[in-house]
């Protein structure tokens, strides 16, 4: 039910604000979204469980049956869920790639709620190459840009080359100020979620569907609106990992606990653990050469093997400094020590 309360008892679905209406339509966007961040059955293991399935979603619902959106002003849309959510996954945008007034205000809201993240969908209209299609508010310079690469050979559709391929609809920069653009990619094709049907409730997972289908409470869709709460829940899962007090020995420890932890840090992480990528799969048509920090890729594919440490599990030694402040024109040094005796 709709609710502008934000309820900590919910075991999934702790607020919902009605900005449009309290419902989805058949197959709907914000179901897949959801169900990409977060989504977990509460009476077994589904088919699609969401990448950070212990996770509670406040949902701002600002979209119609006709798939228009009816946005409210941007503090009330990222002030739904606070001060409890930490990390805002947008999937939607304009085609505009302009420093907007809307992408000064989701950094500015970051800035002021230093505990926060925002993720926002590249777009979807690369195609061809095109540059300058990354649209406001993903042109912002706090928030991350998500663009989608292929996914995996059981999920991939036929004839696409695999997730070290990005996707060719996924939008690229720069951005008119000419900042590179995205800031990641995570898989945006062929991703399995939940499937909306209004008419029934707890509907069953059904018969795994092909790329781009549906069954039952199963749908498969393609863009950088599921690209990015695939990456939005691997930072949810990065903030658990400080929460839970794995940093800085990759074992759980409670007096290693980091009380709330920087969004610019998760995001630090996110970003330095990405993977570079081999080419743009623009399938008949070929391959597109790209390079590490490039307006194709930038950071590169989302990695939480190589984003944090796991005793006995990942192969990274990580050092954090969050929250140090440093004023204009002035510098800070740092000494690190790098353990090489395992390898680099």
């Amino acid at each position: 039910p709709a609710s502008a309360t934000y309820n900590t008892n919910s075991r999934k679905i702790a607020q919902y604000v009605p900005f449009v209406d309290t419902s989805d339509y058949q197959y709907g966007h914000g179901t897949h979204v959801a169900g990409t961040v977060a989504g977990k059955r509460d009476d077994a293991t589904g088919a699609a469980d969401g990448i950070a399935p212990g996770a509670k979603l406040a949902f701002a619902d600002i979209g119609n049956s006709a798939g228009s959106l009816r946005l409210p002003n941007d503090y009330e849309l990222l002030s739904v869920g606070r001060p409890y959510s930490k990390i805002h996954s947008a999937s939607w945008g304009s085609e505009f790639p302009f420093y907007t007034t809307q992408s000064r205000n989701f950094d500015q809201f970051m800035y002021e709620n230093d505990d926060f993240l925002i993720l926002v969908a590249a777009g979807n209209s690369g195609a061809g190459d095109a540059p300058q299609t990354v649209g406001s508010p993903a042109t912002g310079k706090n928030i991350i840009a998500v663009g989608a690469h292929h996914n995996t050979d059981d999920s991939r559709p036929r004839g696409a080359l695999g997730p070290s391929y990005i996707a060719d609809f996924s939008s690229r920069g720069p951005t008119s100020d000419g900042r590179t653009k995205p800031d990641i990619i995570s898989v945006g094709k062929a991703v399995l979620s939940a499937g909306a049907v209004p008419s029934e409730f707890g509907e069953c997972d059904g018969k795994i569907p092909g790329p781009n289908s549906s069954s039952g409470g199963l749908l498969s869709l393609q863009g950088t609106s599921m690209a990015t709460p695939v990456a939005a829940g691997t930072a949810a899962i990065i903030r658990q990992y400080f929460e839970d007090g794995y940093y800085p020995t990759g074992e759980r420890n409670p007096s290693n606990a980091m009380d709330n932890p920087s969004g610019a840090l998760i995001k630090a992480v996110l970003i330095n653990g990405a993977q570079y990528l081999s080419g743009v799969d623009n399938g008949a048509s070929g391959i597109t050469p790209i390079s590490p920090y490039d307006n194709n890729q930038n950071f590169g594919r989302v990695s939480l093997q190589y984003s944090v440490n796991l005793a006995g599990k990942t192969n990274v030694d990580l050092q954090v400094f969050d929250r140090e402040s440093i004023l204009d024109g002035d510098s800070k040094d740092y000494q690190v020590q790098i353990n090489t005796s395992g390898g680099c």
